[in-house]
């Protein structure tokens, strides 16, 4: 939070009033932001007026007390702090707004308009939608994000980091492990894909990117309820091939792919016995994941 101090003059601002609560030289209540950031730390010498003085401790009898102006940077200030008028004991308490999303000034703070004015920003993915939706289940959505971005610690990576590990794939013992591997050229994988998608296609496809745009692609074509669904089927079957890769690594474990179809299919159904049925649509989710998807 403190590494963030110094952009919180960008995002409020003081309300001169009565002057007793804003600060002179580090509040953002002229069009110059800080004053301290004008003129730096000899500012407060120069114009006599304390470091840590209110706005009120830079007036006399309801006008400003200003020395004389010997650099630009002070005539830039004093001209600043000449366009507030100066505070009063009527005007009431000082008060404090936060930025608005068009860029004004409000009471009102936002959490979503700070974040999206503090964030750093990359360009769009075209497969955010396959992974941000209101029907998600948080932990294999934040699991699937990690897959898409590549950032999930496959072997192929550890080995470029500098550990002695063995690359081959746990899953079918037969190729290197990668994120391509894993989704979903992988013989184990694979099958577990196939056995629910494949009632969508009969090919459906076999790389995580390729697999989110034929699922958005594909929107016009079927109805959004599929949609839905194949989005929450890609993302389950994600997280249960990534545990149960994780399982054979460090507990030995391993499960036939015929259980873990059965535990994707519940994960499934629980899911979509949590929503509600759309008001456009008679049947529920999982309705229609039965007559749509029929689950292996």
């Amino acid at each position: 939070m403190l590494q963030l101090k110094e952009f919180l003059p960008d995002f409020m601002r003081c309300n001169v009033l009565d002057g007793r609560e804003g600060y002179f030289w580090f509040d953002s209540w002229t069009a110059l932001g800080p004053l301290i950031s004008v003129v730096g730390d000899g500012g407060p010498r120069a114009l006599r007026i304390r470091k840590d003085a209110h706005i009120v401790d830079a007036t006399t009898e309801g006008s400003w007390r200003l020395t004389h102006a010997r650099t630009n940077e002070m005539v830039a200030l004093q001209a600043a702090v000449s366009a507030v008028s100066p505070p009063l004991p009527s005007n009431g308490m000082d008060s404090y707004s936060w930025i608005q999303a068009n860029g004004t000034y409000g009471s009102s703070f936002s959490s979503k308009v700070t974040w999206d004015n503090i964030r750093l920003r990359s360009p769009e993915v075209f497969w955010h939608k396959v992974i941000w939706f209101k029907e998600n289940i948080p932990r294999n959505t934040f699991m699937s994000w990690l897959a898409m971005l590549r950032r999930l610690p496959t072997k192929d990576r550890l080995r470029r980091w500098g550990l002695n590990v063995r690359e081959t794939c746990v899953l079918c013992n037969n190729g290197i492990e990668t994120h391509h591997h894993l989704f979903f050229e992988c013989e184990y994988s694979s099958s577990i894909w196939q056995s629910f998608a494949g009632s969508v296609s009969s090919n459906p496809p076999t790389d995580l990117h390729t697999a989110a745009a034929w699922i958005l692609h594909g929107y016009r074509q079927r109805q959004a309820q599929a949609t839905t669904i194949l989005k929450i089927i890609l993302q389950s079957t994600i997280y249960l091939i990534w545990r149960e890769r994780n399982a054979r690594i460090f507990t030995s474990t391993a499960t036939p792919p015929q259980v873990l179809r059965a535990s994707l299919d519940r994960i499934i159904r629980d899911r979509l016995l949590s929503l509600l049925a759309r008001p456009s649509s008679f049947h529920s989710l999982l309705v229609y994941y039965f007559s749509y998807i029929r689950p292996p």
